[in-house]
């Protein structure tokens, strides 16, 4: 039965062998680029000549289908080595530089940020063409508060690599921007650029978000304002940039995160309109031509009114492979249907595979074509309210089947009501989408935009109350759901097992199931063991801040040299992930000020000191004192050479409350002299395990 899916499902075996090369390589990068494009090579030789040589059942034919798989894994490291190879480091140089804005600027607190693909930049002398993409942070001012999608800038201003905190468990920001190819940013002062240019770059994306920004209008213009302005434009046209920080915290904890990005959701509404309202045409074989080029234009102009987003196009490319598949033939095959999308998609970029919003796209997509017929066929109703609220339940189990492990991985929570969240949200934002077409299409009446933006209005209102009301039930969202990679490969083979089961009807893939279960059982049962009885020190890297963490015993002592509340922006991203992993929570957790000139501390059997004031002399030993490692902090006035008279130590740790030209001086004093040393802001923070 197996073979036979495999058999319909073509692009199934090529999907997972292309990501199974990107993920190698990814992780593993380790094969030199000419290795693999030499082995890619003779592999697609050799597979031509297997083509040519096989009978007629070769589609079928297990050598075959080996190759195939073998150039498409090696294709998908190619792939990723092509992307690796555009990688260029500035090593925090100051440039000037000619870049083009990519993406809509984002106001943020203090800064403007923004995204820029750089044109060309001066070496030295001579202007070299140069395509990377850089991460700009704006110095605020009315000039930058008005930069616009493709204006074209000359800049100067250090580059800098982007590093990784390094703190334990936090999230790693690097990685995250290096899968959008970006791996410099920059802070440019007002008087450190000047545009030169307007509507540079891509014309159809710049084109998009004038377009957005009319509708955006459209809806200000008819007194839509507030949280309901915020979450209508989100909803309906993908801008997030009204969205509070609480608002977002109310989506997601009443799992209802997901409508906030136009994606497939809002996609699939529009398709399932279009589909209803263009039936008529299925009679006949050039109607179903038509229904398709009509579907598909109507998709792809939503993605260009919703700004192009990724995870827009992404759906959109997978409901066009679905319009297209119906008009070829009755029956679509769902499953090659996404493979495909998700083949061409990986083509495009192969870094989709590691952004959450791929994984949880099609994860959502698949589980739900998979499990929601057979949930759905648990019980019947005849009445058509019951049976529409047994559809959307069964909807949400099954979505919440397939994406689970990755929600649980990534943002450590569960919503517990999201049974009860999408049978109000759904109905409410298919209402919403509609009203803002009707909205659109009638704007030029006065009347008629007023009466409708009044209920549009409305119904955002009860949608928002809605999120709020089942955030504020009791245990919502389940917080503090830590899995590790490991537990998450673990999850997603559990679930595979079970649905060969379902697929087969062989009772071995069942046992398989209990086997993986129990696996994941002894895992987590043995790590968290093996924590509790592991003890860590760390020197975290939180800028302008000395923090030291000591964790023995499901108990910690956290040191810093500011009054920090626990549940401050810098804990809950930087120190918070450790705690948690740990299991530690608030009542074990003992802050302690560093408010002394020195201050000494033992963890097993290492002798800590950290010095963190000019007024040191007045601690210097008589005799010299054996100490492990010596934390220098706060900018003090010390020579390196006079301290390693007084203290016989290892190692000096530079903690990221130092400057970076304080510390550049150390450093040069410590290598002149051989001192070991470790630079928390420049190699991340400092880790000890015992």
């Amino acid at each position: 039965m197996f073979e036979k899916f495999l058999h319909q499902a073509p692009f199934f075996r090529l999907v997972i062998a292309l990501i199974l090369g990107i993920l190698f390589q990814i992780n593993f990068p380790i094969i030199n680029s000419s290795i693999i494009y030499i082995t890619s090579s003779i592999l697609f030789v050799t597979l031509l000549f297997a083509i040519l040589k096989l009978t007629r059942n070769y589609a079928i034919n297990k050598i075959w289908g080996v190759l195939v798989s073998l150039v498409l894994f090696f294709s998908g490291m190619q792939l990723v080595n092509i992307n690796q190879q555009n990688t260029i480091n500035f090593n925090n140089t100051k440039y000037t530089f000619v870049a083009t804005l990519i993406e809509q600027p984002e106001e943020k607190e203090k800064v403007v940020k923004a995204i820029v693909k750089i044109d060309c930049i001066k070496d030295s002398v001579l202007w070299i063409r140069n395509n990377s993409k850089i991460l700009c942070y704006f110095q605020k001012d009315s000039l930058t508060l008005n930069l616009n999608l493709g204006d074209q800038l000359i800049v100067q201003s250090h580059l800098n690599e982007i590093k990784h905190s390094g703190n334990p468990y936090s999230f790693n920001y690097k990685n995250y921007l290096s899968f959008k190819e970006i791996y410099n940013q920059c802070y440019v002062k007002a008087d450190n650029f000047k545009i030169i240019a307007h509507d540079k770059g891509s014309i159809i994306r710049i084109l998009s978000n004038r377009t957005r920004q009319k509708l955006l209008n459209i809806y200000q213009l008819n007194d839509i304002s507030g949280d309901e302005f915020a979450v209508l434009s989100a909803l309906t046209l993908g801008y997030k940039s009204e969205l509070t920080p609480e608002l977002k915290e109310s989506f997601s904890a009443s799992g209802a995160m997901h409508i906030l990005a136009v994606s497939g959701l809002h996609v699939g509404i529009i398709f399932i309109i279009l589909c209803k309202l263009l039936f008529p045409l299925q009679k006949n074989k050039y109607g179903k031509i038509l229904q398709s080029i009509i579907i598909i234009a109507v998709l792809f102009f939503y993605a260009f009114l919703t700004g192009l987003s990724d995870s827009v196009l992404r759906a959109t490319i997978m409901f066009s492979f679905i319009s297209l598949g119906k008009m070829f033939t009755r029956q679509v095959n769902i499953y090659n249907t996404i493979s495909a999308s998700a083949f061409i998609l990986l083509i495009i970029n192969p870094y989709s595979i590691m952004n959450v919003g791929f994984q949880l796209s099609f994860a959502a997509v698949i589980s739900i074509v998979f499990f929601q017929p057979k949930i759905y066929s648990l019980l019947s109703f005849k009445n058509k309210l019951p049976d529409y609220i047994w559809q959307l339940i069964s909807v949400s189990i099954a979505a919440q089947i397939g994406t689970f492990p990755i929600t649980i991985y990534y943002f450590e929570q569960f919503p517990a009501y999201f049974i009860l969240t999408n049978i109000l949200i759904i109905p409410t934002a298919t209402l919403i989408v509609y009203g803002a077409i009707l909205l659109f299409i009638l704007s030029f009446s006065n009347l008629l935009s007023i009466y409708i933006s009044k209920g549009l209005s409305f119904i955002t209102f009860l949608l928002n109350s809605s999120v709020n009301f089942i955030e504020q039930l009791p245990y919502s969202k389940i917080d503090e759901l830590n899995i590790d990679g490991s537990e998450l490969t673990i999850l997603i083979i559990l679930i595979f097992s079970i649905s060969f089961f379902i697929i087969t009807k062989k009772l071995h893939f069942l046992k398989y199931s209990g086997w993986v279960l129990l696996g994941l059982m002894f895992y987590n049962i043995s790590s968290n063991y093996l924590k509790s009885k592991k003890s860590i020190l760390t020197v975290h890297n939180i800028s302008g801040i000395s923090a030291i963490n000591i964790i023995e015993k499901n108990n910690t002592l956290f040191f810093c040299n500011k009054e920090m509340d626990l549940n401050e922006k810098n804990i809950k991203y930087n120190i918070a992930p450790l705690w948690q992993e740990y299991g530690i929570d608030e009542e074990s957790i003992i802050p302690l000020q560093l408010c002394k000139s020195t201050n000494y501390f033992t963890f097993k059997n290492k002798r800590i000191l950290q010095i963190k004031s000019n007024t040191i002399n007045k601690y210097i030993p008589k005799e010299k004192i054996n100490i492990d490692y010596i934390i220098l902090s706060e900018n003090i006035n010390i020579n390196i050479i006079e301290l390693n008279k007084y203290f016989e130590f290892e190692k000096l740790i530079f903690d990221s409350s130092n400057s970076f030209y304080k510390i550049k001086t150390w450093e040069k004093d410590c290598k002149k002299n051989n001192i070991a040393y470790y630079n928390v802001v420049d190699k991340g923070a400092f880790i000890e395990y015992l």
